[in-house]
């Protein structure tokens, strides 16, 4: 299977409502969205594109979602309530969930579970990590064990954070 997993992008410190989950993306957010939609487009016109999309239900990952795959032939994505705050437990059991979903496989999430899935399946992500905007492509054997996975592709396009 074929796994992407996408950290949102730079989000406000804070929200008006004080809930962690109605933090918005920051300019710098929006300006990375743009930046990976034009690595997707590229990315979809060589190679197969994401059949499966599921995000978060926060605004940071939902304004992720559209703003990467704004007007793009991709299957929208879908939130997924159980991305939030997802650990990396939880996220093997949602990858193990989507076992006969059409791949690539792509998931719109947070930290520290994103991180964490990864060192588990495949190997940690050199410094700087997992930073907001971080794509990374895996290839994974199921079922998921530690080391099922084979990273394919690191894709940072921020200049900063």
């Amino acid at each position: 299977m074929e796994l992407w997993l996408l950290r949102h992008a730079k989000a406000e410190d804070f929200s008006s409502s004080g809930r962690d989950q109605d933090r918005a993306l920051t300019e710098f957010g929006q300006s990375t969205c743009q930046k990976l939609n034009a690595w997707l487009s590229h990315h979809i016109s060589t190679q197969p594109a994401p059949q499966t999309i599921r995000h978060s239900p926060s605004l940071r990952t939902s304004q992720t979602s559209r703003g990467v795959i704004g007007d793009l032939p991709l299957p929208p994505s879908q939130a997924m309530d159980q991305l939030w705050a997802a650990t990396s437990g939880d996220l093997v059991a949602i990858i193990q969930s989507l076992a006969d979903a059409p791949d690539p496989v792509w998931l719109i999430a947070h930290n520290p579970g994103l991180s964490d899935v990864v060192a588990w399946l495949a190997e940690p992500l050199p410094v700087p990590g997992m930073k907001p905007g971080t794509l990374v492509r895996l290839s994974v054997d199921l079922p998921l064990h530690p080391g099922s996975g084979e990273i394919i592709e690191v894709v940072q396009l921020t200049d900063r954070l």
